[in-house]
């Protein structure tokens, strides 16, 4: 137990460290109506896609000379590519897609920022996130208004009131709608900001050294 908490001071010391180089938030977002706009879709033989179609949202944040908040659409696919699990009470599902954040619906029009990406999502009871950080993982930015969109990069969309709760149907994250809401980082000259993934993934590591306690204090 030791040595694991040990490791784990050190993860997360890696992740606070400082760079040269490092990710500030380059465009957040929220959702302009209400209801549930986002799909979840089990398919029953082990793959879940989630997806949002031309959802209106209010860019609150962009690093660009725009005045907000500023309606645009969001469009969302992401289709899971490996089986999901169940970490310390989390659901966790390696995920890949695309987004897009523009002007006109069918993300036509200006392209205040568009990715395609690789990670996972993870959650618990109504509340899952799809969080991505490159590196290591995969997160290629593209905008025509954004200037600086180098490495490292962050993706964050944040799902709110899922129904049915986060769960897992055969192997796979089941079915949900929800509410959505976002933010994404890319390089800055400055001091390293963690990712949204590499906070995730120590997050993780605590709860499970905290339940491992839990369960040897307990004896």
């Amino acid at each position: 137990m030791k040595h694991l908490a040990a490791a784990l001071l050190i993860a997360a010391a890696a992740v606070f460290a400082p760079a040269p180089a490092s990710a500030t938030t380059i465009l957040t977002f929220g959702q302009t109506l209400g209801g549930s706009p986002i799909v979840g879709t089990n398919n029953g033989l082990g793959s879940t896609t989630i997806s949002g179609v031309n959802v209106l949202i209010d860019i609150t944040q962009i690093d660009a000379a725009l005045i907000t908040p500023l309606g645009a659409f969001l469009n969302l696919t992401a289709t899971s590519t490996a089986a999901a699990t169940l970490v310390s009470g989390f659901v966790v599902q390696p995920f890949s897609g695309m987004f897009t954040i523009t002007s006109l619906p069918g993300g036509l029009g200006i392209n205040y920022l568009s990715a395609t990406f690789t990670d996972a999502v993870f959650g618990a009871g109504a509340s899952l996130t799809l969080s991505v950080a490159d590196p290591p993982n995969s997160a290629a930015f593209t905008s025509d208004v954004i200037a600086d969109l180098g490495l490292p990069t962050g993706i964050s969309f944040s799902f709110a009131s899922v129904h049915p709760p986060v769960g897992i149907h055969n192997g796979s994250l089941s079915s949900f709608t929800s509410s959505v809401s976002g933010t994404f980082s890319g390089s800055k000259p400055q001091n390293q900001t963690p990712e949204p993934g590499s906070l995730v993934l120590v997050g993780l590591a605590m709860l499970g050294l905290a339940a491992s306690l839990r369960r040897k204090s307990g004896r």
